[in-house]
């Protein structure tokens, strides 16, 4: 992306952060969904002049990532609003998936380190989820633990590799602090730490995916 798509994605995302914090509802509601469609935009200005398969993937993530944003906004007025949040975000993690699952090279050992971090994860926070989240919870950690193990096995340019992984990683980092703070204990400052982490995340996997894009054509 441009210098300039950069600036105003990341002012966007600060925007939102403290318009979470500081309880400015009609600001948070308003940034929010703009932040993944600003990243559509920019991906598809970027890849516009030769759409292949990967691309139409990545702008489909994003759609989907905008609608699970969209969805947990709402999860306190409405419960359901959370498992469709889940549901949209579970989407948009197959979707990456599929996507690095076309450069991959399989590393079983260096998948230790997604796996035992799930299992831990899942261990401390089982017990503490409601009976029906249990599977959806089950099903999306899986489902994102996959994501990240595909990124760390994508065979590109150095570049695209760390940024899509830290991405990844970063995705993890976000989802895991909202499971946590929902179903286990309070986390001190937990919108600014989900958002900020969230929002390097996707920039991180939009990024990488255009910097070895040119190995995908």
């Amino acid at each position: 992306m441009t210098r300039n798509q950069t600036i105003f994605y990341f002012v966007l995302g600060t925007i939102n952060i403290v318009a979470g914090f500081t309880n400015i509802d009609w600001l948070n509601y308003f940034t929010k969904p703009i932040l993944m469609i600003s990243l559509g935009i920019f991906y598809f200005l970027k890849a516009k002049n030769d759409l292949i398969l990967v691309d139409k993937l990545m702008l489909a993530a994003l759609l989907f990532s905008c609608f699970g944003d969209t969805f947990l906004m709402f999860q306190r007025q409405n419960p359901n609003f959370f498992l469709l949040g889940l549901g949209s975000f579970l989407v948009a993690q197959v979707t990456y998936t599929i996507i690095f699952q076309k450069e991959n090279k399989v590393q079983y050992l260096k998948r230790l380190p997604f796996l035992l971090y799930t299992v831990v994860l899942l261990n401390i926070l089982i017990s503490k989820i409601p009976a029906d989240f249990k599977i959806p919870i089950l099903v999306y950690s899986l489902a994102i633990t996959l994501m990240g193990i595909k990124a760390m096995e994508r065979q590109t340019n150095t570049k695209s590799y760390q940024f899509v992984l830290i991405g990844a990683i970063s995705f993890i980092i976000s989802d895991s602090l909202i499971a946590i703070n929902k179903f286990a204990f309070a986390i001190p400052f937990p919108d600014i730490l989900i958002m900020a982490t969230y929002i390097l995340a996707q920039y991180l996997i939009v990024e990488g995916v255009l910097l070895g894009r040119k190995k995908a054509v």
